[in-house]
């Protein structure tokens, strides 16, 4: 079961892997006055193509992404929304 403040998320993708999106820090709503509307300054990461059943996440990769967390982030990606 997730967290209630979630802070990554495994979603499926294909031929078996799974994609981990990351979302460190708490949004941040701010008024952009340029385009007039509201920008919550939110941070996605990713790393995808992850192998579930790999062996190196000790048979449990959601609990491999809770304790080395900071690892997680320093491989993902930054995706732009």
């Amino acid at each position: 079961m997730m967290p209630v403040n979630e802070f990554y998320r495994v979603v499926p993708s294909c031929g078996g892997l799974v994609n981990v999106y990351l979302t460190p820090g708490e949004p941040v709503p701010m008024f952009d006055n340029l385009t007039g509307r509201m920008d919550y300054n939110i941070r996605l990461l990713a790393v995808c193509g992850v192998n579930p059943a790999d062996p190196q996440w000790g048979g449990d990769l959601e609990e491999h992404i809770r304790r080395h967390y900071a690892a997680w982030l320093e491989s993902a990606e930054e995706i732009e929304i």
